[in-house]
Protein backbone atom coordinates (compact mmCIF):
# COMPACT_ATOMS: atom_id res chain seq x y z
CA UNK A 1 0.00 0.00 0.00
CA UNK A 2 2.80 2.41 -0.23
CA UNK A 3 1.61 6.11 -1.08
CA UNK A 4 5.02 7.65 -2.63
CA UNK A 5 4.75 11.83 -2.88
CA UNK A 6 7.57 13.13 -5.33
CA UNK A 7 8.24 16.87 -5.22
CA UNK A 8 10.15 18.67 -7.94
CA UNK A 9 11.21 22.10 -8.75
CA UNK A 10 8.42 23.77 -11.19
CA UNK A 11 9.54 23.90 -14.69
CA UNK A 12 12.65 21.66 -14.05
CA UNK A 13 11.61 18.45 -14.93
CA UNK A 14 9.25 17.82 -18.54
CA UNK A 15 6.15 15.06 -18.62
CA UNK A 16 8.66 12.59 -19.71
CA UNK A 17 11.12 13.13 -17.04
CA UNK A 18 8.78 12.95 -14.10
CA UNK A 19 6.71 9.69 -16.09
CA UNK A 20 10.48 8.07 -15.54
CA UNK A 21 10.46 9.52 -11.91
CA UNK A 22 7.36 7.46 -11.19
CA UNK A 23 8.03 3.96 -12.96
CA UNK A 24 11.35 4.23 -10.59
CA UNK A 25 9.76 4.53 -7.65
CA UNK A 26 6.90 2.11 -8.35
CA UNK A 27 9.84 -0.59 -9.93
CA UNK A 28 12.06 -0.03 -6.51
CA UNK A 29 8.35 -0.67 -5.02
CA UNK A 30 7.70 -4.06 -6.15
CA UNK A 31 11.41 -4.94 -6.52
CA UNK A 32 12.35 -4.35 -3.20
CA UNK A 33 8.76 -4.28 -0.70
CA UNK A 34 7.31 -6.83 -3.12
CA UNK A 35 4.31 -4.62 -3.82
CA UNK A 36 1.99 -6.33 -6.47
CA UNK A 37 1.39 -4.57 -9.74
CA UNK A 38 -2.11 -3.03 -8.97
CA UNK A 39 -0.48 -1.56 -5.22
CA UNK A 40 0.03 1.99 -6.96
CA UNK A 41 -0.64 5.01 -5.67
CA UNK A 42 1.48 8.35 -6.25
CA UNK A 43 1.50 11.80 -5.62
CA UNK A 44 3.25 14.47 -7.40
CA UNK A 45 3.49 17.88 -6.77
CA UNK A 46 5.91 20.56 -8.98
CA UNK A 47 6.75 22.80 -6.18
CA UNK A 48 7.02 26.88 -6.53
CA UNK A 49 10.86 27.66 -6.19
CA UNK A 50 9.97 30.22 -3.65
CA UNK A 51 7.87 26.91 -2.22
CA UNK A 52 10.88 24.19 -2.46
CA UNK A 53 13.38 25.56 -0.14
CA UNK A 54 16.45 23.30 0.78
CA UNK A 55 19.94 23.77 1.52
CA UNK A 56 23.07 23.46 -0.60
CA UNK A 57 24.52 20.65 1.05
CA UNK A 58 24.27 18.69 3.84
CA UNK A 59 25.98 15.32 5.30
CA UNK A 60 28.21 15.75 2.86
CA UNK A 61 25.65 16.12 -0.50
CA UNK A 62 25.37 18.21 -2.61
CA UNK A 63 22.17 19.72 -3.79
CA UNK A 64 21.02 21.21 -6.76
CA UNK A 65 17.84 22.82 -8.83
CA UNK A 66 17.30 18.70 -9.40
CA UNK A 67 16.83 17.46 -6.27
CA UNK A 68 13.87 15.59 -5.65
CA UNK A 69 12.19 14.94 -2.52
CA UNK A 70 10.32 11.72 -2.02
CA UNK A 71 8.39 10.64 0.77
CA UNK A 72 6.83 7.47 1.09
CA UNK A 73 4.24 5.87 3.31
CA UNK A 74 3.53 2.27 3.76
CA UNK A 75 2.28 -0.10 6.47
CA UNK A 76 5.10 -0.53 9.52
CA UNK A 77 6.62 -3.76 10.24
CA UNK A 78 9.21 -4.28 7.94
CA UNK A 79 13.03 -5.14 8.52
CA UNK A 80 15.66 -2.80 8.92
CA UNK A 81 17.35 -4.30 5.98
CA UNK A 82 14.80 -4.51 4.27
CA UNK A 83 14.34 -0.52 4.18
CA UNK A 84 17.92 -0.08 4.26
CA UNK A 85 17.80 -1.76 0.61
CA UNK A 86 14.72 0.32 -0.22
CA UNK A 87 16.76 3.55 0.08
CA UNK A 88 19.33 2.38 -1.88
CA UNK A 89 17.06 0.93 -4.90
CA UNK A 90 14.70 4.16 -4.94
CA UNK A 91 17.86 6.53 -5.37
CA UNK A 92 19.97 4.21 -7.54
CA UNK A 93 16.79 3.92 -9.62
CA UNK A 94 15.26 7.38 -9.13
CA UNK A 95 18.92 8.89 -10.51
CA UNK A 96 19.39 7.15 -13.51
CA UNK A 97 15.66 7.56 -14.86
CA UNK A 98 16.09 11.44 -14.40
CA UNK A 99 19.49 11.76 -15.12
CA UNK A 100 20.70 13.28 -11.97
CA UNK A 101 23.25 12.74 -9.16
CA UNK A 102 22.57 10.31 -6.24
CA UNK A 103 23.05 13.08 -3.84
CA UNK A 104 19.48 15.07 -5.49
CA UNK A 105 17.48 11.94 -4.52
CA UNK A 106 15.95 12.98 -0.84
CA UNK A 107 14.00 9.96 0.35
CA UNK A 108 11.93 10.32 3.65
CA UNK A 109 10.33 6.65 4.59
CA UNK A 110 7.40 6.80 7.04
CA UNK A 111 5.70 3.68 8.08
CA UNK A 112 2.48 3.77 9.74
CA UNK A 113 -0.14 0.91 11.68
CA UNK A 114 -1.99 -0.77 9.74
CA UNK A 115 -5.34 0.46 11.51
CA UNK A 116 -4.21 3.97 10.79
CA UNK A 117 -4.98 3.67 7.01
CA UNK A 118 -8.56 3.34 5.18
CA UNK A 119 -8.21 2.52 1.53
CA UNK A 120 -11.72 3.46 1.15
CA UNK A 121 -15.24 3.34 2.78
CA UNK A 122 -13.92 3.96 6.21
CA UNK A 123 -12.07 0.39 6.49
CA UNK A 124 -8.67 -0.70 7.54
CA UNK A 125 -8.28 -2.46 5.37
CA UNK A 126 -4.53 -3.63 6.52
CA UNK A 127 -5.39 -3.44 10.20
CA UNK A 128 -4.38 -7.07 10.52
CA UNK A 129 -1.69 -7.28 7.79
CA UNK A 130 1.66 -8.10 8.64
CA UNK A 131 4.31 -6.93 6.30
Amino acid sequence: MPLAKIYVNEGQYDEARLTKISEAVQAALRSTLSVPPDDFFQLIFEMPRNRYLHTASFVGMQYTDDLVTLEILFVSGRSRETRLALLKDLDTRIAAAAGISPDDVFINLVEAPGENISFGQGEAQRANAVE
